[in-house]
């Protein structure tokens, strides 16, 4: 008897786990979830303040950004080797409407400080502490990127880091299209 109310228990907690899974699912063709995190200095940066139907301070920034958002933590070898790349066409990109941020899931303001410095990041970085952000954008494995148009729709999301010569291509082709995009 004790094993079949077990069961039952085991069996709903795995629907329902399953069920949160889908409803958190970001999918392409969807509005991005808005976060405001803050930077290793402690500004914040706000994604409708570069993208969304409406800008969030048009007053300080008018014009609108594709985003190219990367989840990583130090410890994620996948992570390091997507950076360079990203760092790459951030260059490329440079003086366009593309902004690119690095979120790190869960680790200490000082470590992440340090690993910046250490491995000379340029791209910038927002702290996603209590792993909120990354909880909304389904980022529960790493590297996560996420890259969303001007009017802050998802065009595309990506989950671990294979293959870097197409993960190049692919982004700067894409990025020329939506920057060309109006």
């Amino acid at each position: 008897m004790i094993q079949r109310y077990f069961f039952i228990l085991l069996l709903s907690s795995k629907l329902f786990l399953q069920a949160g899974v889908q409803d958190t699912a970001i999918q392409i063709g969807t509005e991005a979830p808005t976060f405001s995190l803050p930077t290793i200095d402690n500004t914040y940066i706000s994604l409708r303040d570069f993208c969304g139907k409406k800008l969030r301070k048009p007053w300080k920034n008018n014009i609108k950004n594709v985003v190219v958002l990367s989840f990583f933590a130090t410890w994620c070898k996948p992570c390091m080797e997507e950076i360079p790349h990203l760092e790459k066409l951030m260059a490329e990109f440079a003086g366009l409407p593309v902004r690119f941020y690095l979120i790190d899931v869960g680790e200490d303001r000082n470590k992440i400080s340090k690993f910046i410095k250490n491995k000379n990041i340029r791209i910038p970085v927002l702290l996603d502490r209590y792993q909120k952000t990354a909880e909304k954008y389904d980022a529960l494995t790493l590297p996560r990127l996420v890259v969303i148009d001007k009017n802050g729709i998802i065009q595309q999301e990506m989950k671990g880091f294979k293959d870097a010569e197409s993960f190049e291509a692919d982004l700067a082709e894409l990025l020329k299209k939506l920057v060309a995009d109006s």
